[in-house]
């Protein structure tokens, strides 16, 4: 009484190899913005204490 139901085949590694370019493509931007997020605060942490030490204004 059980039919089986016919499935496409797909070739795994393709599908793999897609979807591990877009993880290292999302991988790729969350460091970069990381960094950039990092460096400003930095900045800015650095601006802030420089101001409040050497009374610069």
């Amino acid at each position: 009484m059980s039919k089986k139901k016919k499935t496409k085949k797909t070739n795994i590694k393709n599908v793999q190899k897609v979807v591990e370019q877009q993880q290292s493509e999302k991988n790729n931007t969350l460091v970069f913005g990381g960094i950039l997020l990092a460096m400003s605060s930095i900045g800015l942490l650095i601006f802030v204490l420089s101001d409040k030490v050497f009374h610069l204004s």
